[in-house]
């Protein structure tokens, strides 16, 4: 950090919390871990899936991080999930022809 303009009194006197957020931005920014796992899972899975075969099974970005998926998506809560659920479903409805909305607005 001193190449970054600071010198030693000033980096003295960043408090704790600071300190951990710097550590965090340079953990999870953008060089940071966060985004060369994304990124290197994102690469790999598009090239596995473009050199198998058509009868082979996709790989899916969650197959291809294991343990490391989580730490890039949180697992959803159980109310987050029937949210997420309801919305699929209602999206899934509205390409219905002649489908609206009003059929199901009971409030």
């Amino acid at each position: 950090m001193i190449f970054n303009g600071h010198t030693q009194d000033s980096i003295a006197a960043i408090d704790q919390d600071v300190m951990g957020n710097i550590q965090t931005m340079y953990t999870d920014g953008m060089l940071g871990n966060h985004n060369v796992i994304y990124l290197l899972g994102s690469l790999v899975s598009g090239v596995f899936n473009y050199i198998r075969s058509n009868t082979a099974p996709a790989f899916s970005l969650e197959k291809v991080l294991g343990p490391a998926y989580d730490y890039i998506y949180p697992p959803l809560t159980e109310e987050q999930k029937k949210l997420q659920a309801n919305e699929q479903l209602l999206t899934f409805m509205t390409m219905a022809p002649g489908f609206s909305k009003e059929r199901f607005n009971r409030g």
